[in-house]
C-alpha cells in the first residue's frame, strides 16, 4: 500500500484544481536504486540486532522470519521509526530486503512508469493558479481569493478526479503540495520529491532526500542567477535547495547534528534567506528509563540561498544542557531542552512556525535575533 495525492478537475475547465488526499495500491516493476543491505544492516542495525543473549532486540533469525513489508513498517510506522527516520526510502528498503532474502515488487519512487514524454519550460506567471510554501505568503494566511486560485467555492461540489500519484513505501501523506509554474512540487514519507504536471499528472523528476520529507516545498527565484529553485527540510535535518526545472540538487546544508533532530515545520522564504526550524524526536525515547533524556534544543536558523550557508542559528533554550540527576535505571538526567514559545521577527511554536520579517534597510540591516521573551 502507498499514499498518494490526487488531483482534481472542473468537468468543463481546462485546469483548475485542489488536492484531497487517499489510499491507492501502487504497482510498479523496477528498483531504480541498488544499495548494499548487508553493509546497511552492520553499520546502522547490528550494534543491537545482534546475537547476544543480553540484546531485548529480535535476532536476525528472527528478522528473517519476517515479510521485508513488515520490517519496512517498522522502520516507518513502529517501534523503529526513530531510527528509520535517519535513513532514505532506498536505505529503508535496501535493509528490509536483506535481514528477510525476500525482494519488494516495485520502485522506491514510484517513477518507472508516468514519466512526462518531454521536459517543458517553468514559468511561474502571477496569473497562473498556484499555491507556494504552506501559507501562501510569508503571512501564512493560508487565503487564497478565487481569481487567484481559478476556483471558486461554488464549484467545488463539481471537480471530478483528474489523475492520482501513488506513493510507495508510505503509510502518511505529510508534505503539502506546492504548485507552480504549471506543476507540482511535492515531497513524500520515504524521502522521495516529485515535481509533476498539474494536468497530467505524469513526473518530470524526482530526487531522493536522506530523510523523510514532512515539510512543504517554497519555490523562488534563485539568488544571482536565472530559473527557480526548489526549498524543503528532511526528518535528517537537512535543508535542501533544488533546480526547480531539472531537480538537480544545489545544496544540501545539515542544520542541527543532535542524532534525534528532525525538520517538520515547513521552512520560509523571504528575499535572500531560508527560514527553517528545528525539531527532534527526543521525546518519544524520554519515556524509557534507561534513556539519557534530554538534550535536545529546538532552533531558528536563517540560511543564505545561494550558498546554503547558516547565516545565523538561535537555540530556543539558550542555556546549553547539564546533568540535572538521574533516571530509576541510573541514567543520567539532563536540562534544560525543549522547545518554548518565542515571538517578534521570526515567530515560531513546535511543529509550525510563520514568520513577519522586519523592514530592512541599508541603515537597518538584517542580523541575528535575540529571543524577546519565552513562556
Amino acid at each position: 500500500m502507498g499514499r498518494s495525492i490526487l488531483f482534481s478537475e472542473m468537468n468543463q475547465r481546462p485546469f483548475e484544481a485542489i488536492v484531497v488526499v487517499s489510499f491507492v495500491v501502487l504497482a510498479t516493476t523496477s528498483v531504480a536504486q541498488v544499495l548494499d543491505g548487508a553493509a546497511l544492516f552492520q553499520q546502522r542495525c547490528s550494534v543491537c540486532h545482534s546475537r547476544e543473549t543480553t540484546s531485548r532486540a529480535p535476532s536476525p533469525e528472527v528478522l528473517h522470519a519476517r515479510l521485508p513489508e513488515a520490517i519496512l513498517d517498522s522502520l516507518v510506522n513502529g517501534a523503529m521509526r526513530v531510527q528509520g527516520s535517519r535513513l532514505s526510502g532506498a536505505e529503508r528498503r535496501a535493509i528490509a530486503e536483506y535481514v528477510t532474502g525476500r525482494k519488494m515488487g516495485g520502485d522506491v519512487t514510484g517513477a518507472t512508469v508516468g514519466r512526462c514524454p518531454t521536459q517543458t519550460s517553468f514559468p511561474v506567471l502571477s496569473s497562473d493558479p498556484a499555491w507556494n510554501g504552506w501559507g501562501q505568503g510569508i503571512e501564512n494566511t493560508r487565503f487564497q481569493d478565487a481569481k487567484q486560485a481559478g476556483l471558486t467555492a461554488e464549484q467545488v461540489p463539481h471537480l471530478t478526479l483528474k489523475w492520482a500519484l501513488g506513493f510507495p513505501d508510505a503509510t502518511s501523506a505529510w508534505s503539502q503540495p506546492t504548485v507552480a509554474g504549471g506543476r507540482v512540487f511535492i515531497g513524500s514519507q520515504n524521502g522521495t520529491v516529485y515535481s509533476l504536471d498539474a494536468k497530467t499528472g505524469c513526473i518530470y523528476w524526482t530526487f531522493s532526500a536522506s530523510g523523510g520529507v514532512r515539510t512543504a516545498l517554497s519555490i523562488g527565484p534563485r539568488s544571482g542567477e536565472s530559473g527557480f529553485a526548489v526549498y524543503f527540510g528532511d526528518t535528517n535535518a537537512n535543508a535542501y535547495a533544488l533546480d526547480a526545472v531539472t531537480g538537480k540538487k544545489l545544496w544540501i546544508r545539515k542544520v542541527e547534528d543532535h542524532p534525534l533532530a528532525r525538520i517538520t515545520g515547513s521552512p520560509a522564504l523571504y528575499k535572500d534567506k531560508l527560514y527553517v526550524a528545528v525539531s527532534s524526536y527526543e521525546e518519544s525515547q524520554g519515556a524509557s528509563p534507561q534513556y539519557e533524556c534530554c538534550t535536545f534544543r529546538g532552533s531558528l536558523a536563517a540560511i543564505d540561498v545561494k550558498t546554503g550557508s547558516v547565516v545565523w542559528k538561535t537555540y530556543m533554550v539558550s542555556v546549553p544542557p547539564k546533568p540535572r540527576g538521574k533516571s530509576s535505571a541510573g541514567a543520567t538526567l539532563w536540562g534544560p531542552s525543549g522547545l518554548p514559545f518565542g515571538r517578534h521577527l521570526p515567530l515560531m511554536r513546535e511543529g509550525a512556525w510563520s514568520m513577519w520579517p522586519p523592514e530592512t534597510t541599508t541603515a537597518n540591516p538584517p542580523r541575528r535575533p535575540a529571543m524577546l521573551f519565552s513562556h
